[in-house]
């Protein structure tokens, strides 16, 4: 299950919590300190942090990359839990 490790009041969380709710998925809120965090993560772990089984993600740039491809298998995933087909970017059907 993903989760999402943030502060109480933290405009970073809210952002990746609105990415991940944009996708709509679902993930697991963890509210932690500072202090937590770094007791749980490690000294040079900041939150917000996303976790998906062992793959964890902290700080902007690596946020990003795991929320693009989050997103990106969120997409796919999709594409072949139903009973119909889809036409992608490059024309190809499924």
């Amino acid at each position: 299950m993903l989760e999402v490790f943030r502060e109480e009041n933290s405009p970073a969380g809210d952002w990746v919590e609105a990415e991940l709710r944009e996708m709509v998925v679902a993930y697991d809120r963890v509210i932690l300190t500072p202090t937590e965090a770094a007791q749980r993560f490690g000294e040079t772990v900041t939150l917000p942090v996303l976790r998906d089984g062992e793959r964890m993600a902290f700080g902007q740039e690596a946020l990003t990359k795991f929320l693009r491809d989050f997103e990106k298998f969120a997409a796919q995933w999709r594409m072949f839990q139903g009973d119909f087909c889809y036409v992608d970017d490059e024309g190809e059907t499924c």
